[in-house]
């Protein structure tokens, strides 16, 4: 009788969490607006943007196919990359290769595939989403999951940031002031108010120096060119800046007068900082900025790999 008890049980609960998931065919809406039907579980699927390989790490799934960033795999997802096909830079993936690898899905980000969203299509079902703020992670989350046929999963991720949102936010903690750069080349852009490592920044009681976007309805206008005078009159108590090219950054003679930079609070991080809005990377980004900012008060995340946690900036001659 027992045994019979327990295997009722273990079919209840399978069929539960069966239940929890989307029965395909599924039809969802990414941010095209554009309803995309999928007919059946897709077994291989494309990341243009590391955020799809990002959202099948958290599910307990793999990418097949990734693109880079600088002709570089995202290092914070360790390495399962090197167990991806290669698609190329993110703003103009590998067709051929995308092609050959006949992913039944493809998620994609917005800015980038737009030109060739109609041959996205012809390989296999395709998304694409503006991933700029945590609303744009939330819903590309819920969408994308469901469209993997795991609903409930992407509902539970979101669930799960937002209380580790909350229990940063209820720590006192003192304020600081900061700039998120990343550097296209030799100038250097700052990032506004709107995009996502800053809206976690503010939860963690670090203003960000820049501010607002002088276009705020603009969305995609997250981020613009600074001068190494417009930083000096700033000069936050943390700057954290990203630089795709391997190297130092180009050296001037501003850097040696910046407060972050004489406390050795002047940071370079890896890609997922300016991209985000994975489940992974979101979490590894909150952790990450509230040891930077609070080091007495939080550890660094122990499931940060080496290679992309943050180090103090390097300048020298390019």
């Amino acid at each position: 009788m027992r045994r019979f008890i327990l295997l009722f049980c273990v079919l209840f609960f399978t069929w539960l969490s069966h239940s929890a998931n989307a029965q395909f065919p599924v039809t969802v809406k990414d941010d095209r607006n554009k309803l995309v039907t999928i007919k059946s579980a897709p077994n291989k699927v494309a990341a243009v943007s590391v955020f799809g390989a990002d959202l099948l790490n958290a599910l307990g799934m793999q990418a097949a196919g990734i693109s880079t960033l600088n002709h570089q795999l995202s290092p914070y997802l360790g390495n399962q990359t090197k167990h991806m096909v290669d698609l190329g830079e993110i703003h103009e993936t590998n067709l051929e290769v995308l092609t050959a690898l006949k992913p039944d899905l493809t998620i994609g980000l917005r800015t980038y595939t737009e030109p060739f969203a109609t041959k996205f299509e012809e390989i296999g079902h395709f998304l694409a989403y503006d991933l700029v703020t945590k609303a744009d992670s939330d819903r590309a989350i819920r969408s994308a999951a469901k469209a993997l046929g795991k609903p409930a999963q992407g509902v539970e991720l979101n669930q799960a940031f937002n209380g580790l949102l909350k229990r940063y936010s209820s720590a006192p903690l003192k304020q600081q002031s900061v700039v998120f750069l990343w550097h296209w080349s030799d100038v250097p852009y700052a990032f506004f108010d709107h995009h996502f490592t800053i809206e976690m920044m503010h939860v963690l009681n670090a203003k960000n120096s820049v501010g607002i976007s002088p276009q705020p309805n603009l969305k995609k206008f997250d981020s613009a060119p600074i001068s190494m005078e417009s930083l000096l009159k700033l000069n936050p108590d943390v700057i954290i800046s990203f630089k795709g090219e391997p190297g130092p950054f180009k050296a001037h003679p501003v850097w040696q007068q910046l407060k972050a930079v004489k406390t050795g609070r002047a940071y370079r991080v890896a890609d997922h900082y300016v991209m985000p809005h994975g489940p992974v990377a979101r979490r590894l980004v909150l952790q990450e900025l509230a040891h930077l900012f609070h080091p007495n008060k939080f550890a660094a995340p122990h499931a940060l790999v080496k290679e992309a946690r943050a180090t103090t900036m390097q300048f020298g001659d390019l």
